[in-house]
Order: C-alpha cells, then structure tokens, then sequence
C-alpha cells in the first residue's frame, strides 16, 4: 500500500515537472488542427482532442520512465559490493 502511494505521487510530480517535449509537441499539433480545419469546428474539436491525448500519452510515457531509471538506480545502489 505505501509502495503504491509513493508510486502514484512520484508519478504525479515527474508528470509536474515534465512539460518541454511534450508541451511543444501539443502547441504543434493544435497548430496543425487549426490549418487542417480553419472552419470547421467540429472536426476541429475532435482533432483537438486528440492532441490532448497525445499530450497525456507523452507526459504518462516520459514520468513511467523517469520512474523506471529512479527504482534501477534505487536497487543498484544495493547490489554494490563495497
């Protein structure tokens, strides 16, 4: 039960901190949605939407990870003979 609470709160602070890749990568493609469909807005909307889930997908993929090289560091400092 700890492990996963310390799970879900490192989870929600690297997705925090995250932002650059993903945050560009979102402002290109809502650019894309308003060239792709300047008038109407319903197709708009939809492709909006996708852009939103793209952007979740980046920030959830880029903190899994983080989180992943954090917990091999963790475990590799055990398996050091000293």
């Amino acid at each position: 039960m700890v492990l996963i609470l310390l799970f879900a709160l490192l989870t929600a602070a690297h997705g925090i901190e995250l932002g650059d890749r993903c945050d560009i990568q979102y402002g290109r493609c809502i650019f894309d949605c308003v060239q792709e469909f300047p008038l109407d807005k319903k197709k708009r909307s939809g492709c909006e939407t996708r852009c939103k889930i793209n952007k979740g997908w980046c920030k959830t993929n880029k903190a899994m990870k983080d989180i992943a090289n954090d917990i091999s560091k963790f475990f590799q400092g055990f398996s050091k003979e000293k």
